[in-house]
């Protein structure tokens, strides 16, 4: 890196804030798995749950405003610095680790401009589309990303999670099983594909893909909601019973919300 010596503790401070790309989104999906799986709401939904556990290590906003600061001005000043791509990644992901979407879209496109093969800006420019919503352009970063890391399943996973959220059942359904293959033991994945059969009234699936999720995460609440509500559905009803004796430890506002739905 051939940032000034002034730089060296802001980028130490944004790589602490951006915490570990590899980890699995433990994950309890809305996120990607390159991206740590989060808490998840009070209620359970028919979507991939997505929540932001980096909030709690979020710079200040002053603090934020003061290493954009001295980073655009390294821009503005070095435009033909080797390691401009660097500088727009670091800007980027600071406003991303920082929650301000908007601003990090601009850095982060022209490092991947500066740079087509790099996974780290890819990433966190898909994820980024992804936190406002916008899974079209979400896709076509983890769609490039299956090219730059098809051995990696956090990436399919992610690619699921977009077409997900896009409704495109069919294309999630196939990354996630492609993520699967790459890594049996995503129990992210395995959460995710079962709210897509559930979505899809395939009750049987559904519920083998959330059993797999709960062996692999016996804490996941949300699993257990929904592999109980697929017993109940099929006439299980013992089995259910069973996911919600530990739902009444894991989340009582799950379990009760079962014991309603099981005895309306």
């Amino acid at each position: 890196m051939l940032f000034p010596v002034a730089l060296i503790g802001v980028l130490l401070a944004v790589k602490y804030f951006a915490g570990n790309r590899g980890a699995k989104e433990v994950p309890q999906p809305e996120g990607v798995a390159l991206k740590k799986l989060e808490a998840v709401g009070n209620a359970p939904k028919d979507e991939v749950p997505k929540g932001d556990q980096a909030a709690e290590k979020r710079l200040a906003p002053e603090i934020v405003e003061k290493m954009s600061s001295t980073m655009e001005t390294y821009i503005k000043d070095h435009p033909k610095a080797p390691d401009i791509a660097d500088a727009y990644y670091n800007l980027g992901n600071l406003y991303y680790e920082a929650g301000q979407y908007e601003k990090a879209i601009g850095p982060l496109q022209k490092a991947v401009a500066q740079r087509p093969y790099d996974s780290d800006a890819h990433y966190t420019l898909g994820n980024t589309y992804d936190k406002l919503k916008h899974y079209s352009d979400a896709a076509k970063e983890f769609e490039l990303m299956t090219k730059i890391e098809p051995k990696n399943d956090s990436v399919f996973y992610n690619l699921g999670n977009a077409y997900s959220n896009l409704k495109e059942d069919q294309k999630a359904t196939e990354q996630y099983l492609q993520a699967l293959a790459l890594n049996p033991k995503n129990s992210a994945a395995h959460y995710a594909l079962g709210l897509v059969y559930n979505r899809q009234r395939k009750a049987k699936e559904a519920g083998e893909e959330f059993q797999q999720a709960v062996n692999l995460d016996p804490n996941n609440a949300e699993a257990r909601y929904f592999l109980a509500m697929a017993k109940f559905v099929t006439g299980d009803r013992q089995g259910a019973m069973a996911q919600y004796d530990d739902l009444k430890r894991l989340s009582p506002k799950y379990a009760d919300d079962l014991n309603k739905k099981m005895n309306p």
